[in-house]
């Protein structure tokens, strides 16, 4: 007794003293604090729907195209099939914690010829002449049916908190990877409507290349006509013509850039293969809608790529004190049952019981795990870092979205005004020239006035639409936050995967 006794202190002592020479890691707390307003303020709509901000646009198109993609475009599809995969990876993660064991049944079916035995027979006072063959009892001839059945688990008692870390660990993994999926769908309507308004602007641009053309082919039928009659001369007619093949070579220049972002804006939707003329684009460039009124706080909620690295950064310190408690003693339960049978004359039928305890004390593993832990305190310090440049991006981008509204706006009214004036003055002289009060130098200014004027000012309505929906992106629009990422991704991959819907 005294030795067992001795054997238990030494194994408590020895506990105890790995325990305390388990090193304490506390990653720094991030600095995510932001300014109370951003620097430019602008009058902005208290009311809008930042979850759906595409309906604010009140586009049929728009709205219509941005859905298609959500449930059929290939990042949406590719960020769901992760999302199955991480749910996967979670559930894995959290069985690991608990009891394990096997099931294990066995039939062996022997068969035994004697050839020769030395054992007498004995008559215990049975009517058979010869008496009882005792070599049929103890080896007897012909086939025996064995049979067995056993479970033999194992169960770790989580004295220390390291299976709870393990599992919340699982969960805040899990948890960024659902915002993640949510972050990639933001990305997905963004792109959509930053495509169809570019798409738009090149619309626009090809009927103003094409209005051109015309204006330059009637300019050039007149400097034909003034030639035949001798009123005007021919290097002036040259040069209208030229004109005209320019006008005619940018035509063809927005055919093509306007083709290109079909093409972009179908294999967004999922429809890569569909013929162009399925997606009809038109010159619409609408006025952009007002952005809805945030402060920058705001962002540390509704961003979901803020709110992923927030989740990874609880992960790593997670992953941390998982690590650090790896360097203490497991203790488990190791429980167990068999049942045998035997089908002969001595055999027999049994069920054994086993209940038993191990303690694991990480001796030589120890300078491995500790360096397994240094490796997790490096991660939680770049997790820290990269948390940090999140918030602050997040603000960056949102504060110069929100600049480049109000410069668009200066800039609209600014380039709207020049290209009705220059347009006003092309009229005047295109009138002169016809009428031989101006000459052909001047209408070709205005002309050339006029044309630039007006691509500026369709350029910049397109721009106008895709700074907008660059502001709703950048203030975390098109998503519906939710206060635990981690059970809303495990009912969005339960019922999608189910329904079969995205």
């Amino acid at each position: 007794m005294f030795s067992n006794a001795l054997c238990k202190t030494a194994a408590a002592v020895l506990a105890l003293t790995v325990a305390a020479c388990a090193p304490s890691v506390h990653l720094p707390s991030a600095k995510t604090a932001l300014p109370v307003a951003f620097e430019q303020s602008l009058l902005a709509e208290a009311n809008v729907p930042l979850d759906q901000w595409w309906t604010v646009f009140d586009d049929a198109q728009l709205s219509g195209l941005i859905e298609s993609a959500l449930a059929d475009g290939f990042d949406s599809r590719l960020a769901f099939a992760r999302l199955l995969e991480a749910r996967a990876v979670r559930s894995r993660s959290i069985r690991d914690t608990g009891p394990t064991g096997n099931l294990g049944a066995t039939y062996t079916r022997p068969y035994t010829s004697q050839l020769s035995t030395n054992l007498p027979a004995i008559d215990f006072g049975t009517p058979s002449a010869g008496g009882t063959d005792l070599s049929q009892l103890f080896n007897p001839t012909g086939p025996i049916n064995n049979y067995g059945l056993s479970l033999n688990a194992s169960w770790e008692i989580d004295l220390f908190g390291r299976l709870a870390a393990v599992r919340r660990q699982a969960r805040e993994t899990f948890a960024a990877e659902t915002l993640d999926y949510q972050a990639t769908r933001v990305s997905v309507a963004a792109d959509i409507a930053s495509y169809l308004f570019q798409a738009r602007g090149e619309a626009a641009q090809l009927a103003n290349a094409r209005d051109t053309l015309r204006i330059s082919g009637e300019l050039a039928a007149a400097a034909r006509l003034g030639v035949e009659r001798g009123l005007t001369a021919g290097g002036d007619a040259a040069r209208i013509e030229t004109d005209e093949a320019n006008a005619r070579a940018e035509v063809a220049r927005f055919s093509n850039a306007l083709d290109t972002s079909r093409r972009q804006i179908l294999i967004l939707t999922g429809r890569g293969t569909d013929p162009l003329a399925s997606l009809v684009i038109t010159p619409d460039l609408s006025p952009a809608p007002a952005p809805p009124a945030t402060i920058p706080a705001q962002l540390l909620a509704r961003r979901p790529d803020v709110r992923v690295a927030e989740l990874r950064l609880a992960a790593a310190a997670t992953q941390v004190r998982v690590d650090r408690l790896a360097l203490f003693p497991r203790i488990d339960l190791r429980p167990g049952a068999a049942f045998s049978s035997t089908n002969a004359p001595l055999g027999a039928t049994s069920i054994v019981w086993t209940l038993g305890a191990g303690l694991a004390l990480p001796v030589l593993d120890r300078p491995r795990l500790l360096a397994s832990l240094r490796i997790t305190e490096a991660r939680g310090l770049q997790a820290v870092v990269s948390y940090e440049r999140a918030v602050q991006t997040a603000y960056q981008e949102a504060d110069r979205a929100l600049a480049s509204i109000i410069a668009d706006r200066e800039r609209s009214a600014a380039l709207d005004r020049a290209e009705e004036r220059a347009r006003f003055a092309f009229d005047a002289a295109r009138t002169g020239y016809r009428i031989g009060v101006t000459d052909l130098t001047a209408l070709l200014q205005a002309e050339q006035a006029w044309r630039t004027a007006r691509t500026a000012a369709i350029n910049q309505r397109s721009l106008s639409l895709r700074d907008t929906v660059a502001a709703y992106r950048s203030l975390g629009g098109g998503w519906t936050p939710v206060p635990d990422a981690d059970a809303a991704g495990l009912v969005l991959t339960s019922t999608s995967h189910r329904t079969g819907t995205r």
